[in-house]
């Protein structure tokens, strides 16, 4: 189905009438996963600024996407207010990727002024969506929600993994290309969510987009692994 989204999945559990049981299943999968990642990187990694953050990263990501995933399963009882901090906390993930990214930034100048905008930008987008859930209606269109959390994730990403990024590639180790791959990966998603392209009431154009988040999430992780050795180096 394009253009328009199939009706959602209902469900009845112990007394409670839940939705789209498979849009919290494909959440649950990138909970976990992304908390396996973050404490792989725990256990395996030194604890300096550039593995700190990645695993911010990835918790953070991780517990978005768990109430994002009850957000919809309990939508009937929670209203948009299930949706807001999944949406929040997708912006603030960001910002712990980008600080990972820019700890190796060799120019310390450069480094503290990047630093600064992400945290800025952060702090824009935090601010304009809280002022959204205040004074946007967006019974009708949940789309309106969306816009900031992608807007301000979409340039942080584009930033840190395919501007930095390809820059790391060049100057550090080809590890790095693995995050812009991950990054264009992640552009189909886009057109799946705009044009609204459902293969399958029980793989919509939401579940579409998690495998594809669940893909990035892994190719981070490799990027992470085959670096390792350069950032030894830099970072001992």
């Amino acid at each position: 189905m394009i253009g328009q989204d199939y009706p959602k999945i209902e469900w009845q559990f112990a007394g409670l009438d839940l939705l789209e049981p498979n849009a919290m299943i494909g959440d649950l999968i990138l909970f976990s996963t992304a908390l396996v990642l973050a404490a792989k990187i725990k256990t395996n990694y030194p604890q300096n600024d550039f593995y700190t953050n990645w695993r911010r990263f990835y918790r953070i990501f991780g517990w978005s996407f768990l109430f994002g995933g009850l957000g919809h399963l309990f939508y009937n009882y929670l209203g948009l207010w299930g949706k807001y901090p999944s949406w929040l906390l997708g912006m603030v993930a960001t910002y712990f990727l980008t600080k990972g990214m820019l700890s190796l930034w060799p120019n310390v100048q450069q480094k503290a002024i990047f630093k600064k905008m992400a945290l800025v930008l952060l702090g824009i987008g935090l601010l304009s969506e809280l002022l959204v859930f205040i004074f946007v209606d967006m019974t009708i269109d949940q789309s309106k929600g969306l816009f900031i959390p992608t807007l301000i994730s979409g340039i942080g990403l584009i930033f840190s993994l395919v501007y930095v990024g390809i820059h790391y590639q060049r100057q550090i180790h080809s590890g790095y290309r693995f995050l812009w791959i991950a990054a264009l990966l992640l552009l189909p998603s886009a057109v799946i969510q705009s044009k609204k392209i459902n293969l399958h009431q029980w793989f919509d154009r939401n579940d579409f987009s998690h495998v594809l988040l669940l893909l990035s999430l892994i190719l981070y992780f490799v990027a992470l692994q085959r670096s390792k050795e350069a950032r030894h180096s830099i970072l001992k």
